[in-house]
């Protein structure tokens, strides 16, 4: 038996807004792990909450124990990895994810981690279970660090997975999905993600050091069969796409788009994009197709601070193509970015006043975090600006930078930001004609005090 674990640990979103989704990246690898003959469970105790002795009466028949974690979650996932080898030392553990794929030795340092996975680990995972359950060495494994006759050791990196097509559909069927919630309803919303790697390789975001700047995508007849797998099994009425940049490629884009309306399928989805890879052609096509929400990332006002993050827009562009999102009836949100070491406080002003004109129908606001292995975070570290290394704090709501203005003053800008944006007159005003508007406040009032 192999077990993948989620692990609990003080996650903003869920805890205050009662947002949960399945863990796609544990369901990617337990379908390849079970493709490959071996029994597999899935614990997601970010919504399970398992007792410390629940939970190792579930994993107690393991042969392996993988655990995943995200910046926020790493000094969970390592209290997970001690208290399962304390009680059964036997099992092998292993940890993955995005940030011990960018700071593996740190992980290995702790004599009960046994190894770590390193970037995508659907191809890694099968090949060391395999090791594993014969016993022999991981020696040559690629992607992993592993420990070794109490040594550690390091073994090449794997090369990314080209053909997406040929990887099996999550494991839904293996997690708790009763448990997860939107806002504390019932999910009827499944993540997806249709293609892997981003050539923009903005400054702040390790997605394109942990999957690549080579955009590798997974074809339309592919991506479609899995939404009508999502309805027809799982009683999706939403697919969440979780791609970087949905709309990269127009073309494929629009044989997506062909194929839901030649299906007659009754969903509706939503997808990141950036503002220079879409038109109002294609946002046409995609409204047809059943898009009701775009996400983008327009970060700053402020030319020079975009700059800095290498986010390479046009101001002038993002007017046009959100007064086009809108007025197509598709939701437009965007995202916002305060805190950048050379931002002043007028040019955090000015950026909070430019979204209010943007006027998208919902933003997002958050304090600039460097994780580990983005540009930024090395950049901090050599000019002794991090104002910590608990990684618990790494949530994109909490300074974690040394900037022109004090913590405490920019705290109280990111809460001010929400404040000023939601509620404007002109947004209740149209949330109430939306039926939305005890729904927004409510959420409002949970991400203030978040």
């Amino acid at each position: 038996m192999i077990t993948l674990i989620n692990p609990n640990a003080s996650v903003e979103l869920v805890k205050k807004l009662e947002i949960s989704t399945p863990p796609l990246g544990l369901g990617y690898l337990a379908s390849v792990l079970r493709e490959a003959g071996f029994k597999v469970r899935i614990i997601d105790d970010l919504v399970e909450n398992l007792s410390l002795g629940d939970l190792l009466k579930k994993v107690k028949d393991s042969l392996i124990v993988g655990i995943t974690s995200t910046t926020p979650t790493f000094k969970s996932a390592l209290s997970y990895a001690k208290k399962i080898k304390e009680a059964l030392p036997d099992i092998f553990v292993v940890l993955g994810g995005v940030h011990v794929t960018f700071q593996p030795e740190k992980a290995m340092e702790n004599e009960f981690v046994d190894a770590v996975c390193i970037g995508e680990g659907e191809r890694t995972i099968v090949e060391l279970a395999e090791r594993v359950e014969a016993g022999k060495s991981l020696e040559g494994v690629k992607g992993i660090y592993y420990r070794e006759e109490g040594r550690i050791r390091k073994n090449e990196p794997r090369e990314f997975i080209e053909d997406l097509d040929s990887l099996p559909f999550p494991a839904f069927d293996l997690m708790p999905l009763e448990k997860y919630s939107l806002l504390g309803r019932k999910l009827r919303e499944f993540p997806m993600i249709t293609s892997r790697g981003c050539p923009f390789a903005c400054r702040y975001c390790s997605s394109s050091l942990f999957l690549g700047r080579k955009f590798r995508a997974r074809s339309a007849g592919n991506v479609v069969d899995e939404i009508e797998w999502l309805v027809e099994k799982w009683e999706a009425k939403h697919v969440a796409f979780g791609d970087d940049t949905f709309t990269l490629k127009k073309k494929r884009v629009e044989e997506i788009c062909r194929e839901i309306r030649d299906r007659g399928l009754e969903i509706t989805w939503s997808c990141s994009s950036r503002i220079d890879t879409i038109d109002a052609e294609l946002l046409k096509t995609m409204k047809s197709a059943g898009c009701t929400a775009i996400y983008y990332g327009i970060e700053s006002a402020s030319r020079k601070v975009l700059e800095y993050y290498r986010k390479r827009i046009s101001l002038e562009k993002a007017f046009e193509v959100i007064r086009t999102t809108k007025k197509l009836g598709i939701s437009a949100i965007c995202s916002f970015i305060i805190g950048a070491p050379i931002e002043t406080r007028k040019e955090m002003e000015d950026t909070l006043k430019f979204a209010i004109r943007l006027d998208p129908d919902y933003a997002q606001f958050s304090i600039l975090t460097p994780y580990p292995g983005t540009e930024i975070y090395e950049e901090a570290k050599r000019n002794g600006i991090l104002l910590t290394e608990d990684y618990e704090k790494y949530t994109a709501g909490k300074p974690v930078l040394k900037t022109q203005v004090s913590e405490n003053e920019l705290s109280k800008f990111l809460r001010k930001c929400y404040v000023r944006f939601y509620l404007r007159p002109k947004f209740l005003l149209r949330e109430l004609k939306k039926g939305h508007l005890l729904l927004i406040l409510k959420v409002l009032k949970k991400v203030i005090k978040a």
